[in-house]
Formats: structure tokens, sequence, C-alpha cells
């Protein structure tokens, strides 16, 4: 009889086979596990328990050396010997909880939607589209690689009516990288955009409106996710110059489909829009974000934004002008996503440890805020230096069984390295716009990230610029913020397309020197000015 492997807590199983590893045998079954690294090993998502039958699997591997007894890394465990039934519980299972919907909504913009009543009509624009059936809404979507916000609002009033939040479907198939949904994308076109449709039409089913009467739609991403969710080649965007097929000679151009063509469930004459990207892979999520946070509007100030994540992004307005440029930070800053059990607070008071974990369930790792905190909590106490040794040891226990060790702090893909990326990318936009830290009138911090993070840790560890607190400003989701300015008012999303190709898109990697600014200029930790 041949021996299966069994995922106890869904209840699912399938015919061993020799040489694949638990991750590949949980995708082939649907069982919601992470692997943000792409399977290497490195970030730790995909751990599992083994109940029985672990005499079949090949050693542990370099990555699983510090789990206990019982735990692998469902990555690194490959099928040796099918002889043994295998019973396996994922301990962190694809869920992510903290999402953030939204921010502080701007005051002064103007309700005027491209869908509008006139008496018994609904007209896009100047066309006449349906009859009136008792109510107007839009959907706007903040597509993330981790995370997809959906929000409904209603085009007569200007308000909110339902928000749905929810992990992206293309992680139980990807990860967290871009490149690998690029490389999956050829390999297998179609599925992704396929599998984050059909969970879109998921989430509108649910939603306290009937779909014929949704009548607009506006989209936002980084550059990858918006040209995947309108199924348009993203072949581009994984081989130098990384353009997106919608830029062009003369700039970027928006993006406008019929609903219909994308097999949404809303009303058959919806057209589903996005503005122009900024440039490569500064997205317009991004570009979004420059237009919630005033970036866009006629005024003297000095502002700066920052959306932190794997793929950061950085705006800068001054003077008149904008300039932009993208970050790859890597998974190091969110070594785990915001899931029940994550650490997203530390402190260390009297030596002892003291944190909070999301959901107050037992800590099983570390999210991105608590990394930050983590960090400048070492620096304040004298156990790392600032170029990113610890002091008088190799591992720093957080709990009994969570560590960072030296490698992770200054390794390959190490939190340093991240770290100096994010903060390079807004060096080299002063310094290109000839402008201080000092001269800055606010500073924004944008996303979940942004939104959670201690800004006193941020600067002490050098993630952000060293000024008043006073002027760090934690918006929340502001790409998905504008993405409904953009829903509720044509004037906002005139405003976004004429932007888009005025700002100044600085690659980094084309910088003097850059590598070498990475590698020796960035590669501290401690506050910048």
């Amino acid at each position: 009889m041949k021996k299966l492997i069994h995922f106890t807590r869904f209840n699912k199983s399938k015919v061993l086979e020799p040489g694949k590893t638990i991750l590949d045998y949980a995708r082939d079954l649907d069982i919601p596990i992470n692997s943000g690294c792409g399977g290497v090993g490195i970030c730790k998502e995909c751990l599992v328990r083994i109940e029985k039958g672990r005499e079949g699997l090949n050693d542990r591997t370099e990555s699983e050396k510090e789990l206990k007894n019982n735990e692998r890394l469902a990555c690194q465990a490959i099928v040796k010997n099918a002889n043994y039934n295998l019973y396996v519980r994922v301990l962190r299972a694809s869920s992510v909880t903290n999402i953030l919907t939204t921010g502080e909504k701007r005051k002064g913009i103007r309700l005027d939607p491209n869908v509008k009543r006139e008496k018994a009509y609904v007209f896009s624009g100047e066309k006449k589209i349906d009859n009136y059936r008792g109510g107007i809404f839009g959907i706007s979507a903040d597509i993330g690689t981790t995370t997809v916000v959906l929000h409904l609002l209603d085009l007569e009033k200007g308000n909110i009516v339902y928000t749905s939040a929810f992990e992206n479907p293309q992680r139980k198939i990807d990860g967290d990288n871009v490149i690998s949904r690029i490389k999956f994308d050829n390999e297998d076109t179609g599925k992704l955009t396929n599998l984050l449709i059909s969970k879109i039409n998921e989430e509108i089913r649910k939603m306290p409106v009937e779909g014929q009467k949704i009548y607009d739609f506006v989209v936002v991403g980084n550059s990858t996710m918006r040209d995947l969710f309108f199924g348009l080649d993203v072949q581009n965007l994984g081989i130098g110059p990384f353009k997106s097929v919608t830029e062009t000679e003369t700039g970027s151009i928006y993006v406008k489909v019929k609903a219909m063509e994308l097999n949404l469930e809303v009303n058959k004459n919806t057209q589903v829009y996005s503005p122009p990207i900024i440039g490569s892979h500064v997205g317009t999520d991004a570009l979004a974000v420059g237009l919630s946070c005033g970036v866009f509007d006629d005024t003297e100030e000095n502002i700066m934004c920052v959306d932190i994540g794997t793929n950061g992004e950085v705006i800068l307005k001054t003077r008149g002008k904008l300039f932009a440029t993208s970050c790859a930070a890597g998974s190091a800053l969110e070594p785990m996503p915001a899931v029940p059990g994550a650490i997203y607070r530390f402190s260390i008071d009297r030596k002892k440890n003291k944190w909070k974990t999301i959901g107050n369930s037992r800590p099983v790792g570390v999210c991105g805020s608590g990394i930050i905190d983590i960090l400048g909590e070492l620096i304040k106490n004298g156990m790392m230096d600032e170029k990113g040794y610890l002091k008088g040891r190799e591992v720093f226990k957080i709990t009994d069984n969570i560590k960072l060790t030296q490698s992770d702090i200054k390794g390959e893909k190490g939190l340093l390295w991240s770290k100096a990326a994010v903060s390079l990318g807004i060096k080299a936009l002063l310094e290109e716009a000839n402008l201080t830290i000092g001269e800055l009138d606010k500073f924004y911090l944008s996303g979940s990230f942004g939104n959670y993070i201690d800004k006193e840790n941020a600067r002490i560890i050098g993630l952000i610029p060293d000024i008043p607190i006073k002027k760090i400003i934690q918006i929340g989701n502001a790409s998905a913020l504008g993405a409904n300015e953009m829903l509720l008012s044509m004037e906002m999303r005139r405003l976004a397309e004429n932007t888009a190709n005025k700002i100044k898109h600085i690659r980094l990697e084309f910088l003097p020197d850059y590598g070498e600014r990475l590698m020796l200029v960035e590669q501290k930790f401690g506050r910048f000015s």
C-alpha cells in the first residue's frame, strides 16, 4: 500500500513521492503555507512540525539547525524514503491579520466621480450606461504583493460602505518576491491573474450591494502586481531596463478596460482604471501615496513620503520638483508577516526582554515593527555597535526559542543591508534635489510597516532621517487612500495622471559608486543627518 503525507490541520493527504519537499505537497493540495523567500530557507515562514514519519525525510539543512527536534522548514524537508506515512502540522498557516486598510482621509476633496446619476439614468462621463437601480457604487483596489485591500464606496455620498482585506492568493504559489511571480507567469501565463480575479470576485459577492450597482473600479499596486491584475505581459519587468509594457517613449500611460474583459462580477459597463506608473518598479501604489499625502498639491513645503516593504518607494517634492526611487529592501526587515504570534513590540527593561505579540499568542517569530524595536533596543542598551556587531555574543536570544544571529544582522541578505537600501534611497533623492534633512517640512511613513514601527527606534538605527518626531507622520495605508481619491474625484484622477510623467525617476543602481556606497558608507546602524 502506498504511503501518504497527511496535513493534520487541514484533513488533506497525498501519495508520497521521493524527491519532493513538504512545501511542494502543500502547494499541490492548496494548503495555506507561506514561503516568502522563494523556498531557500531564509524567511522561516514555512515552519512545520513532523508529528510522525520524520525518518523518511532528509537530514536537517544549515537553515534548520536551530529548530526543535520535531520541527522542519517545509521548503527544506525532502522526502527521501516513501515507505513511511508522514504526518505534518503547519505551524504558520498563511493568514495575514494586521492588514492596514486605510488611513486618515484628507479634507477638501470635492466629490466628483466619473460615474453619476442624472434623473433616472447612470452616466459614465457623458455616456449613459444604465438605468438607475437605487445606488451607484465603486471599488478601489490596492493590490499588494502580500495583501489586497478592497474598498466599496458610495459614489453618491462619498463614503466607504464596506472594506475587504485579505492575503494575496498568489502567495500560495510563489511567496512574496515579484521576480519569482514574473518567472512563474512566464511558465504558466495567466494562472496568477486568474487566481487573483477569482478571489476578488469571491470578495465582491460578500459585499452588501449587488454587483450590478458597481459602476467604477480603480486599481493601484506595484508595477508587477498591477500588470498581473490586468493580465498584461510582465516579463519586461524582470529584465533590464525593468519597464512595464505601459511605459512608452513619451512616458507612462494609464490602463482602462471593461470589467467584463477581466471577468469581474460587477456591472458589464464598468470601466476598470489604473493611473500611469511612475517608472520601472515605482508603480501606481507609489503614485497613490504621493497623491494622498498631498505631495502633488500646490504647496511650497518640502515633503518626503516613504513606503517601506520588500520593495520600498520614496517620493520627494521640493521647490516645485518631484523625485522618486525604489529600493529593494528585501524580506529581512519583515522576517515574518503580521500573523498571530508575531512579536510586533519589543523592549529591554532592566536587562529583561519584554514583548507583545499579535493576538497575544505564544511568540513564534518577529514581524517588521518588532525587528526595528529589537535593533533599536540593542543599540540603546549598548549590546550592539553601530557597525552591527553584537557585543560579547554571536546570538541574541529574543525568547527561549527565537534568536537573532550575527548572520541575521550582517549576512548577505541581512538586516543591515535592508536598512542600507532604504536609507540610501532617501539620501539619494535628497542629494539629487540638493536638499538637507533639516529642510524637510514633513516626512510621511506609509503602509503597514511604516504605520506600526516605533519612530524613535527607526531614527536610532538610521532607517529614517534624524528629524523632529513631530515632522514624522504615520499616515496609514496611503496607497488605498489615494485610490479612493481617484475613485471619488476626477480632479484627483487628472492630477495623478498629469503628475506621473513629471516625476524624475532616480535609478539607484545607475548612481556613481552605488555598490560601494551601499557596502561601505551605509553599512552601519545609527542616526543619519
